[in-house]
């Protein structure tokens, strides 16, 4: 049978041995039982072995029972559930910019982190993947349920391991699309109701050295994913910024001059308003953020069941003690009405 199966059949064991042993016992325990009632008296109580009969019947069942419920009896697929989810991509800007510190101690890239996370705590149940980009872009962890594993990602990059130059956000943006687009048509567990919503959320200082950033924008809109832009330092002040290693100072054109960066708010504002998105500055935190994302429809699926039978033990185990427990209060009513008669005779 391809719809019932035991998980323990080994212990069916107990069930071919035990049983007619406990059956032998009853039937050898009710004769001596009879035999010993004639000799004391010449007409038996019918009514008092008919109760020891019914007793004996309910000890084999709930015997039977709880043995069938420890085989593990299983049978029935678990059912089909539906859920709804963003599919998100998060793109971390890993440029040398992002090393500045903006007149304060905490650097660029360690704020964006912060942000990030804090980000991820609030995606729950989404599925989200980590792009770094810079002046190339690669996706290190595609979209995935795991957010421990994203969080292990972000906390692995450091201004130690950072030594990219340069930024293109609009190959980032393409890059992101590519990913973000195919991972809705090829779902291998689950059937899509609806095409729902897809994101890519920047967290950058907005410098970029290329010139299609808006044109790319505008097609990933186009595509059907939402651009917002976090924006990581300050607009008013450039700073300077430290090179990988801190000895040697501060980066430098083929000049000698100081180069200097600051947030380009504008210019992620207006990647964001082409990518049907929004900006935000970090220092807002991520409330507006998330906001926005609750308002985006989200992508509705069915989770397919696994092909696992369905654990049944339970009602075995559960009719088997409402019969031990019958036998009981039979066994004590007996007693009870024993008790009532010798009292009364006396």
């Amino acid at each position: 049978m391809n719809w019932f199966r035991f998980g323990n059949p080994e212990f069916l064991f107990f069930l071919w041995i035990g049983l007619p042993l406990l059956i032998l016992l009853l039937l050898f325990g009710l004769r001596m039982k009879r035999k010993a009632m004639l000799r004391f008296q010449s007409n038996l109580d019918t009514t008092h072995l008919k109760r020891h009969k019914v007793q004996a019947v309910f000890l084999m069942l709930s015997y039977l029972l709880v043995t069938l419920a420890i085989a593990q009896p299983q049978w029935g697929a678990k059912p089909e559930t539906a859920a709804e989810r963003l599919d998100v991509m998060l793109a971390l800007d890993i440029s040398t910019s992002m090393l500045a510190t903006d007149g304060n101690s905490v650097r660029r890239l360690t704020r964006a982190k912060n942000v990030m996370f804090s980000l991820l705590e609030q995606l729950q149940g989404d599925r989200v993947g980590l792009l770094y980009f810079a002046e190339a872009s690669i996706v290190v962890c595609p979209l995935t349920n795991d957010i421990t594993t994203l969080k292990e990602f972000l906390t692995a990059m450091t201004p130690e391991t950072l030594v990219h130059r340069g930024t293109q956000i609009g190959n980032a943006i393409e890059i992101a699309t590519t990913r973000l687009v195919p991972e809705q048509r090829n779902l291998t567990t689950t059937d899509t109701d609806s095409s729902g919503q897809k994101v890519l959320i920047f967290f950058t200082d907005g410098e970029d050295h290329g010139t299609d950033a808006i044109a790319a924008a505008k097609a990933a809109k186009r595509d059907g994913l939402h651009i917002y832009c976090v924006g990581i330092g300050n607009p008013d002040k450039p700073v300077p910024i430290p090179l990988p290693i801190e000895s040697t100072g501060y980066k430098r054109d083929v000049n000698g001059q100081l180069v200097l960066t600051a947030l380009d708010e504008d210019y992620l504002d207006e990647i964001a308003k082409a990518g049907n998105g929004n900006y935000y500055h970090a220092n807002e935190g991520i409330t507006q953020l998330t906001t926005d994302l609750t308002r985006l429809e989200k992508q509705k699926y069915r989770i397919h069941s696994d092909g696992k039978y369905q654990e049944r033990f339970q009602w075995f185990v559960g009719l088997g003690l409402i019969f031990l427990v019958g036998e009981l209060l039979i066994q004590k009513w007996e007693i009870g009405r024993k008790a009532n008669n010798g009292s009364f005779k006396a």
